[in-house]
């Protein structure tokens, strides 16, 4: 797909992985929309998709511009999609449902209201911008929907009880989606991202339970934003459907297809030994006979 003179749509466009590969469609001279909740970070955000674009110098002034949002909301994703359609003379032609928070925690302690707001703003944000946008796409017989998923995604991960609902449940739409569009003219891409450098991970990490650092290990790699938004873009160009940014990624997410059941005894060993790393081998049952 050529970026240029197409208008792209960019949810949790404020940072992270959602605004590099905003500054990224920008550059290659797309006009491009940002949306998020916090204002202040929209304009933030919107002056380096502005600067990615002016630098590419197309000689044809870009429209880039921005919309605040809770897309967990019932409605604010149909009321952006018809402001950005008015504001960039037309309807957005790609779609990057960047938009997603992370509550981790042991499944025992995690409140009900941790799973339904990562249900309602990482599942169903992404799934009401579609709605909206969905009908101009198809009337079009063209446009590219980009739903950022996650590891947690394709496996079940130790801590991510919630998190990984949502994000299963992402998949498995987006999985549907491409079977139905795909013979229409739109295509589908889901993202698989590992650990990135975004504020969200942050958050991750001061608030998730110690096994999980104990399974990853000191030496656990963590992508730069830019890393995942080259490898989205790409994806977009070459129109794949499955979008896994490095080869660490690339293989765990085989490697997990091709294990298949045998996966689990696996995750079982690495939970085992996270547990005796962090003193607490009392959970783990007793050997038999014992």
């Amino acid at each position: 797909m050529a970026f240029r003179e197409r208008i792209a749509l960019v949810t949790g466009g404020s940072s992270g992985i959602g605004l590099a590969t905003a500054r990224l469609l920008a550059a290659k001279g797309a006009h491009v929309w940002l949306v998020a909740r916090d204002e202040g970070r929209l304009r933030d955000a919107l002056s380096q998709v502005q600067a990615a674009g002016n630098a590419a110098a197309f000689g044809v002034e870009r429209k880039h511009g921005m919309a605040r949002a809770d897309l967990a909301e019932p409605g604010q994703a149909a009321a952006v999609v018809r402001e950005i359609t008015a504001q960039a003379g037309g309807p957005p032609e790609i779609i990057v449902n960047s938009a997603g928070i992370v509550i981790p925690g042991y499944v025992e302690t995690l409140d009900v209201t941790a799973f339904r707001r990562q249900i309602e703003v990482n599942y169903l944000g992404a799934v009401q911008i579609i709605q909206a946008a969905l009908p101009a796409m198809l009337e079009r017989r063209a446009g590219h929907i980009v739903n950022v998923c996650s590891v947690a995604g394709f496996l079940g991960v130790f801590g991510y009880a919630a998190y990984a609902g949502s994000k299963y449940a992402l998949r498995g739409y987006s999985d549907v989606l491409r079977a139905e569009l795909k013979p229409r003219g739109v295509h589908v891409s889901i993202v698989f991202p590992p650990d990135t450098d975004t504020p969200q991970l942050v958050y991750d990490k001061q608030t998730r339970p110690p096994e999980i650092d104990a399974m990853l290990g000191s030496t656990a790699k963590v992508q730069s934003p830019e890393s995942v938004a080259r490898a989205i873009v790409a994806g977009i160009e070459h129109r794949r459907y499955i979008i896994t940014p490095g080869l660490d990624t690339t293989v765990t997410y085989w490697l997990a297809g091709l294990l298949g059941p045998l996966q689990y005894p696996v995750m079982d060993l690495l939970v085992a030994r996270a547990l005796r790393k962090t003193g607490r081998a009392a959970l783990l049952p007793a050997p038999a006979g014992e």
